[in-house]
């Protein structure tokens, strides 16, 4: 793989002058418009010799034969690599931020949606916080709807409050006495329990079933990691469906149908970011991430701590993403949350 080390001080600057050229633009970058911008004594001759090295390297490409390049994953790790250090955020955003966050708070999830809706107006990406709290959550009642494809809702109520919803896919249509009996018989054994105990009171029901109660019990089963196993809770929004024009890539159908699937089915979103909790900024690029959804994305995250409560603020957004800017606004946001007060939970 290429590194910074492999490539002169002349490459690293031009593939700098593309990705910021192509983040600011949206437009693939020629070497004219390099000089242009850039004001460059150059020619452009030699700069197309630069960029094809690049190219070569799998730094950028060409979406078509007859335009100019892109970034590519590894061009854009480069760049977010080079950022050695992080700007403050302007005055003017740091108020914003007070203003509309406060200083006091008694319900932190309704913090939550505040600080994730905020975030996404800021950056015009989807804005995301994941608290992570303490264990001491019931299990209320367990429900399977069954929909239309093959496809299935669970939709798992805890006290003191809250409600987790996963979509799961069905290996046929039940009759519909069948799921209800299904979910008396696991609501009977985990219904009233701490959470962290559910799953082994429905393994145990899964060695005593049989028959189709015991197929639809294995499809809970696989979901018993979202529903059961993490104290997590994400809340996100995404406020760039009214601003299509500066978010090109909305445009595309696949990128726009992996989004709806990414706010539609939550346990996504959490399986991602849970696993960056031993970092305090985090950055994974297109094919970095690990889900299929996310390859054309960037996610970009921070921890922070408020009282006895631990967290992650991110941004998801375009691999075309301005990455100096969204870090600076996630260590700002990080740093006025820590010094807020919760008052409760």
């Amino acid at each position: 793989m290429t590194g910074k080390s492999d490539l002169s001080p002349n490459e690293i600057k031009m593939l700098n002058n593309v990705v910021e050229l192509y983040i600011g633009t949206g437009v693939p970058v020629s070497s004219r418009m390099i000089k242009r911008f850039y004001r460059l004594e150059e020619s452009t001759a030699n700069i197309r010799k630069i960029l094809h090295n690049l190219e070569e390297r799998g730094l950028i490409y060409k979406p078509h034969v007859s335009s100019g390049r892109v970034p590519a994953d590894l061009g854009y790790r480069l760049y977010v690599d080079s950022i050695k250090t992080v700007n403050p955020m302007g005055g003017m955003v740091v108020d914003s931020i007070r203003t509309r966050i406060g200083q006091e708070w008694g319900d932190v999830r309704d913090l939550m949606s505040r600080t994730s809706r905020l975030l996404s107006e800021l950056t015009n990406y989807m804005g995301l916080i994941m608290g992570i709290f303490a264990e001491g959550s019931i299990v209320k009642r367990l429900h399977l709807m069954q929909l239309d494809g093959g496809r299935g809702l669970l939709r798992l109520s805890l006290f003191p409050r809250d409600e987790r919803r996963v979509y799961v896919e069905l290996p046929k249509q039940y009759p519909v006495r069948i799921v209800e009996r299904t979910m008396q018989i696991i609501n009977e054994r985990i219904a009233g329990y701490p959470l962290e105990e559910a799953p082994a009171r429905l393994a145990a029901f899964l060695r005593d079933g049989a028959g189709l109660e015991k197929e639809i019990a294995e499809v809970v089963f696989r979901e018993t990691e979202y529903l059961f196993d993490w104290p997590f809770d994400l809340s996100y929004c995404f406020l760039g469906f009214e601003k299509k024009k500066e978010l090109l890539e909305l445009s595309d159908p696949r990128i726009l149908q992996n989004l709806v699937r990414i706010m539609g089915e939550q346990h996504l979103m959490i399986n991602a970011m849970k696993r960056r909790l031993g970092d305090e900024t985090t950055i994974t690029i297109g094919k970095e991430n690990e889900m299929d959804e996310l390859s054309d994305f960037s996610l970009v995250t921070r921890k922070f701590h408020i009282g006895n409560y631990d967290g992650l603020l991110g941004v998801l957004g375009p691999t075309r993403m301005q990455y100096d800017r969204v870090l600076s606004l996630l260590a700002g946001m990080a740093e006025e949350l820590q010094q807020l007060e919760i008052k409760g939970r």
